[in-house]
């Protein structure tokens, strides 16, 4: 079934290409939705806001990408969700991305751009592809955050930043205060997103699927599928005419976006917005970054990645991957959760609360608001749901 899906979209974005041609400069596309092929620097230019970009070379070499929105006022550090990036954070547009929001209050923005993703592919040696890929969301936590971090702190001459996550973003940021508590007082406040660290109670459609073709997953990243989620303009023109109200092959959209997210409403997600925020996810991780969520699901809990017993023992010491200690985050939190969210789900965000030791506030949004994992920082209400929030616990 999955394969026929995907055949099934490879299909249409063929015809698509028949209709529109790849050399059109908005390949076919209004004006008002050329934001489909613009980059993070591209939409920040558009709206008149000043933008840098600033590249962060890790402790092993990896090559980071970051972009800013310069302000005089305190440094925050927007960090974006798996196969995901900078772009999530502008594509609702100036009024109502949390970026510009953020920028318009008069705070200094920092977009951060994880390895893997496609604004972050370098590295400082020429590795093989099986070398660079060898990472999953701990290297992000445990790595790029705190290279990120120093560098945004040396820049700014500031002593602190503060730290907005969203989903996978709240993970690396657990991994970082647990595996580099030092951190802890670098940060003012986290403010965490559908934060996602134990996933037992996931309920997303595909679940089953993935987690019994485990093994399978295992064995194609062995064999050299090292990327997943990757970012591609077939896949972008498919996805900008595909989920589009107006499109009669919608339903394949919804489709896509309900066994992954639990999203069954488009219109209510992002509206006419939606062939702009679609075009620019996913943007491309490693194959283990997906198999260490998947093992957090097998296992039901939040360890560090499983290698096997005969290699665990030689990495952990221990045939069984350590925990990530939760006890050693004492950086001042915020955490916000719905309980319409099939992937940050307040089962398990309660099971999170229980082990974080400084949650300063905890907000949950109440099912009859029918919020879903994905209105975090796509929906059309995020900015009033969301944003609002945010820049409220900013400020105070």
């Amino acid at each position: 079934m999955k394969f026929g899906f995907v055949l099934l979209k490879h299909i249409i974005t063929f015809l698509l290409l028949v209709r529109y041609g790849a050399t059109d400069k908005n390949n076919g596309f209004s004006d008002e939705n050329s934001e489909i092929f613009l980059d993070s620097v591209q939409l920040i230019t558009k709206y008149n806001y000043p933008v840098q970009k600033h590249l962060v070379v890790t402790e092993d070499g990896y090559l980071l990408n970051i972009f800013r929105i310069p302000k005089r006022g305190t440094p925050v550090l927007l960090v974006h969700g798996i196969g995901d990036s900078s772009d999530s954070w502008m594509v609702l547009g100036p009024k109502s991305s949390l970026a510009f929001r953020l920028a318009d209050a008069g705070f200094d923005v920092w977009l951060f751009n994880s390895r893997g993703n496609k604004y972050s592919k370098g590295h400082v040696k020429n590795l093989s592809k099986k070398q660079y890929w060898n990472f999953s969301f701990e290297e992000m936590g445990s790595k790029d955050l705190p290279a990120t971090i120093d560098y945004i702190l040396s820049a700014t001459s500031e002593s602190k930043l503060s730290y907005v996550g969203f989903s996978q973003g709240t993970t690396i940021f657990f991994v970082l205060c647990s595996m580099r508590p030092t951190y802890n007082s670098k940060i003012n406040q986290a403010i965490l997103l559908a934060p996602v660290a134990e996933i037992n109670n996931i309920k997303i459609p595909l679940i089953n699927f993935y987690t019994k073709s485990y093994d399978m997953f295992t064995f194609l990243a062995a064999a050299g599928v090292n990327e997943v989620f990757s970012s591609n303009v077939l896949l972008n023109i498919y996805h900008a005419n595909v989920c589009n109200l107006k499109s009669p092959v919608r339903w394949l959209c919804e489709l896509e976006f309900y066994t992954n997210f639990g999203l069954s409403k488009l219109g209510k997600f992002s509206g006419e917005r939606l062939p702009i925020i679609t075009s620019h996810i996913p943007a491309g991780t490693s194959s283990k970054t997906f198999l260490h969520f998947l093992q957090g699901y097998i296992f039901k809990s939040f360890r560090r990645f499983d290698y096997g017993e005969q290699i665990n023992v030689k990495i952990y010491n221990s045939i069984i991957p350590p925990m990530y200690e939760l006890s050693k985050i004492d950086t001042p939190l915020i955490l916000v959760a719905s309980e319409s969210d099939w992937l940050s789900t307040v089962e398990d965000v309660k099971v999170l609360r229980e082990n974080l030791p400084n949650i300063v506030n905890y907000v949950e949004l109440n099912k009859t608001l029918d919020f879903t994992h994905l209105e975090f920082v796509y929906g059309e209400r995020a900015n009033l749901v969301i944003n609002e929030r945010v820049i409220d616990f900013l400020q105070t």
